[in-house]
């Protein structure tokens, strides 16, 4: 399936925000429907409260008023959708005044309630002008909307709407999206929608679908996220458990995460499977955010087991702050057994080179010698020898003659142009000085 316009409109929307520095920052509520775009459909249901006048109804004048903005509002949008049609078909590239209207665009859909949304959906499924995918994108886009404030009342009318529910692309954003924030308030409530739901439309109640029901559990009750994985029957656990450990926000959720999943991994594993250590990577972020001292202190309290100790370092080396990475890797050095540790070096002082390879040069250099240094200097002339093969030289000779040097050597060597005669020549000669066969 094509991608909607509701769809591009966003992408456009995210690229005016990233692409210009003097724009505010996009809230997260935008954000979030930006990612989560997803097929709606029919109308039905209104639960927002609205001005009420003394008698506790809504004046008729009120509700005109109402009626009468979503009608314009809908007018509007349609009118900006089929523009968008014509832009998308040029392959042109939006001017700040695009970036405004998109940016108008998602304020004014958000700005509207859910009697307004309403009719909204209801023009834009009565209009002729758009076609079926403009006009299922602009219903997504509207019940999205919709959802994310009130998802059961999204979720009812989705499923209501047979034409839109066959979109299983959109069906999964929506479902996700929609069952993450639900579970967030009542989960469940929405663990019994998912039972019901799914014996009427079993292909729409995917993994990811229950991964998001996990996810929103868990924000409130970490426990109830994990006992929830069991009772929805995942497959393949993993998903939801990076979704619970991606909102860990302290040290203190990240003990009770770690706590939760070994008891969870411990109850898999009596059960014939082995499940959820990857996700532990999810945490390093957090823990790399919190600095060297904190982070390094708080994985030494909770006792990590060599393999955990090992799905932490994988990630965090990425993670940290350049200015720490070096203390990182002497972590690394102390903590992890020799295999682990040179690759793990290894690849860390390869990122850290390409993000900052004047901050790892300097590093390097005052290093103490020892095993941990010999992996980053082998690391870093992977790194270096693509550019600069005569720098990386100059430290592949640092190490002790043998197999270590002859491959950081060959590393080298491997990496030097060969497009010119010049660079081929410079290759045989490199080739004969270093003996390499």
């Amino acid at each position: 399936m094509k991608i909607s316009i509701a769809i591009s409109i966003l992408i456009l929307l995210i690229a005016a925000a990233v692409g210009f520095n003097d724009r505010q920052k996009l809230s997260e509520t935008r954000l979030s429907h930006a990612k989560l775009v997803a097929e709606a459909a029919e109308l039905g249901v209104s639960i927002e409260l609205e001005t009420v006048d003394g008698e506790g109804l809504m004046t008729k004048r009120a509700r005109e008023d109402k009626e009468v903005e979503a009608k314009a509002a809908a007018k509007d949008m349609i009118a900006f959708a089929l523009e968008m049609e014509k832009f998308k078909e040029t392959g042109g590239q939006p001017d700040e005044t695009m970036q405004q209207r998109i940016t108008d665009f998602m304020d004014r859909m958000l700005s509207l309630d859910s009697s307004q949304l309403k009719i909204l959906i209801a023009e834009f499924r009565a209009s002729t002008e758009m076609n079926a995918e403009t006009r299922d994108g602009m219903i997504v886009f509207a019940i999205m909307t919709l959802a994310n404030d009130h998802p059961e009342a999204a979720l009812s009318i989705f499923t209501e709407s047979g034409d839109l529910v066959g979109n299983a692309m959109m069906a999964k954003h929506l479902l996700s999206s929609s069952l993450t924030t639900w579970a967030t308030k009542d989960p469940d409530a929405a663990l019994e929608w998912i039972r019901e739901n799914g014996k009427k439309h079993p292909d729409l109640i995917t993994n990811d679908v229950k991964a998001g029901l996990v996810q929103g559990a868990a924000i409130n009750d970490m426990e109830r996220g994990f006992d929830l994985i069991p009772e929805l029957g995942l497959e393949k656990p993993d998903p939801a458990l990076h979704r619970i450990a991606h909102g860990v926000k302290t040290p203190e959720e990240r003990t009770q995460f770690l706590t939760l999943l070994r008891k969870y991994s411990k109850d898999m594993k009596d059960g014939g499977s082995d499940s959820g250590k990857s996700s532990l990577s999810s945490l390093a972020d957090g823990i790399a955010k919190d600095g060297f001292e904190a982070g390094s202190k708080w994985m030494t309290d909770n006792k990590l087991t060599p393999g955990e100790t090992i799905v932490l370092a994988s990630t965090i080396g990425y993670s940290a702050q350049s200015s720490e990475k070096g203390q990182w890797i002497a972590w690394m050095g102390e903590n992890l057994g020799k295999g682990e540790r040179d690759q793990q070096i290894r690849s860390t002082v390869i990122n850290w080179t390409r993000s900052d390879y004047r901050a790892a040069g300097e590093w390097l250099a005052s290093a103490p010698e020892g095993p941990t240094k010999m992996a980053s200097v082998k690391g870093y002339v992977a790194a270096v020898s693509k550019y600069d093969p005569q720098t990386a030289t100059q430290w592949a000779l640092t190490l002790p003659v043998g197999e270590e040097r002859n491959s950081a050597l060959n590393t080298v060597f491997q990496n030097m142009p060969k497009e010119t005669a010049a660079g081929q020549e410079a290759r045989e000669s490199f080739k004969a000085q270093h003996g390499i066969k």
